[in-house]
């Protein structure tokens, strides 16, 4: 059962265009829509994988005369491009957040905005 914290994304998420008040709003949205694409891609790769796996164990039977190979890769394929669509989606998303940053963000710090600034320092 999802926490509180995971409805309120949720809800962020299918909120729509509505709810990208501001460029925070809007970078937020694309946070969390990459990361349930990216968890929606792992889902149907692994389906795809274990549906794969276990139609080849099923012989084939006497009509259509294919390998059972190539039976379980006519029903699996498609999840797994599904899985492969997702992932491209997630890229997409993080091209727009990454093209909002560079194009509106010069005009947002002349503003007086300041982006949030990581916690995560690299070290040598």
């Amino acid at each position: 059962m999802p926490n509180s914290n995971q409805s309120q994304h949720a809800r962020n998420f299918f909120a729509g265009a509505d709810s990208l008040t501001d460029n925070v709003a809007l970078l937020e949205w694309c946070e969390t829509s990459r990361r349930i694409l990216h968890a929606g891609a792992l889902e149907l790769g692994i389906v795809a994988s274990e549906l794969d796996a276990r139609l080849r164990a099923i012989r084939s039977g006497p009509m259509g005369g294919m390998s059972g190979r190539a039976r379980a890769r006519q029903v699996a394929r498609p999840i797994q491009q599904a899985s492969e669509a997702l992932v491209i989606g997630g890229r997409y998303i993080v091209t727009a957040a990454t093209r909002f940053q560079a194009v509106y963000m010069p005009e947002l710090e002349q503003a007086g905005h300041r982006p949030k600034r990581s916690d995560f320092k690299f070290k040598a």
